[in-house]
């Protein structure tokens, strides 16, 4: 019997790895099948600093992913991040037989082959080569040449590498709790697939997914990628921030972001005053929610000038973007839409993950679209295969002989932890 057709994206993030197992339908939409959200401590500005703990909040969230689907994983997308991620876009020329004639499928898969056909650094290697247009013999801005005549055959690609050493320790990570890396996806492009429309896609738009410790960037424009970027700042800064400035413990100045955070002071009253226990105080110490305004105010202008200077390239100087899609729960901060709205000069949203059926209660937000991107990525653009093994039985056995059913362990683990944390603006 045909097995379904089953794929498990991870999101390993500063603050929390979640796991989606998502499943093709016969009419080709895409289905969640099973998803589990576990807290992670182990990654640094996306990029891993205790191996060990990684490993283990990736095998806690398979693991109960795989309990909720009922399946055995063997094969996953991995999400990658980190500010090691670079992007450029290139012209290459497509070789192919003297003459006039027609491009085909060959020539397609030829052209891909020369893009990434490059002289990389020692330490570099390359993770995606994605096609943007065509040049039929001079003639530019062609998206599919298939069946055209022409002579000479060029590809302009958009080309993402990342730093050798730190992919391999991601991939050992994931690799160390027992199951196969498939292949890598880069977050920028995830998030963009699950939150951006045609339309955006089409006419130009800037995608941000403030995650827990950076900010990916994804830059869209006649329907293909033109710019890729990552900032290692997320919302793990924003608390750091708190913490230093009120002289409190970090898991404490995540929790006052998250109940009385805002990046708009001036909307805050004075009166409204909150009581900390400050460590370098033997009492405690009154602030007001305008203060706490200020210190993340400022992190959010800080946090939106890099990204107007990675978005000054020169490559991008005449793409229309007057439009910026956030998503990524460090955007729920707020106040943190109208600051960029004042920054930007341009059409902003905030974004949550489309495209996936069945997003359990609570978790259809802006903190999982990258999680949600990667399945989809990897369902629209990568080679077929299946995840996972042999389906589980519903049921198991006890020792008295009855059978009862198998404890659906991934939305446990979710209503277990989201309620403390489905307001954290740190996000991925």
């Amino acid at each position: 019997m045909m097995q379904d057709d089953f794929r498990v994206a991870i999101d390993i993030g500063t603050t929390k790895v979640c796991t989606i197992i998502a499943r093709k339908r016969p009419d080709h939409r895409v289905e969640v099948a099973g998803i589990s959200i576990v807290p992670c401590s182990g990654m640094s500005k996306g990029m891993v600093a205790d191996s060990a703990a990684v490993t283990a909040a990736i095998k806690e969230s398979v693991t109960a992913a795989a309990a909720d689907a009922g399946v055995e994983i063997s094969s996953v997308y991995a999400g990658l991040t980190g500010s090691h991620v670079e992007s450029k876009n290139r012209w290459a020329n497509v070789p192919r037989s003297d003459g006039m004639r027609a491009v085909t499928d060959l020539d397609i898969s030829a052209a891909k082959k020369a893009a990434g056909s490059m002289d990389l650094a020692d330490d570099r290697r390359l993770l995606h080569v994605i096609p943007r247009s065509y040049a039929l013999d001079g003639l530019h801005g062609v998206r599919n040449p298939l069946g055209m005549h022409t002579g000479e055959l060029h590809v302009e690609s958009h080309v993402i590498t990342g730093s050798i050493s730190k992919i391999t320790e991601l991939h050992n990570a994931v690799s160390d709790a027992g199951v196969r890396v498939s292949s890598m996806v880069v977050e920028p492009l995830a998030s963009a697939d699950a939150v951006l429309t045609a339309d955006e896609r089409e006419e130009g738009a800037v995608l941000i997914d403030v995650g827990g410790g950076t900010s990916d960037i994804a830059v869209y424009h006649d329907g293909a990628v033109v710019h890729t970027a990552v900032i290692p700042v997320g919302g793990f800064q924003f608390s750091n921030d708190l913490s230093i400035a009120f002289a409190i413990d970090f898991d404490s100045a995540e929790q006052l972001k998250i109940e009385h955070g805002t990046a708009a002071p001036e909307l805050a009253g004075m009166k409204e005053e909150i009581t900390l226990n400050p460590t370098t105080m033997n009492q405690p110490l009154t602030i007001s929610k305008r203060e706490i305004g200020q210190v993340l105010k400022e992190r959010t202008s800080e946090l939106f000038r890099m990204i107007q200077l990675k978005l000054e390239e020169p490559h991008l100087a005449d793409i229309p973007t007057d439009r910026i899609v956030f998503t990524g729960g460090g955007a729920k901060l707020d106040g943190f839409l109208n600051i960029a709205k004042y920054i930007f000069q341009r059409k902003v949203r905030l974004a949550t993950p489309r495209g996936l059926d069945g997003m359990p209660e609570g978790t259809n937000d802006p903190s999982y679209s990258a999680a949600a991107g990667i399945a989809l990525w990897g369902m629209r653009n990568l080679p077929a295969e299946n995840h996972i093994g042999e389906r589980k039985s519903a049921t198991t056995s006890n020792t008295s002989g009855t059978v009862e059913k198998a404890p659906t362990g991934a939305l446990s683990m979710i209503r277990g932890w989201l309620p403390k944390r489905e307001k954290e603006t740190a996000g991925t």
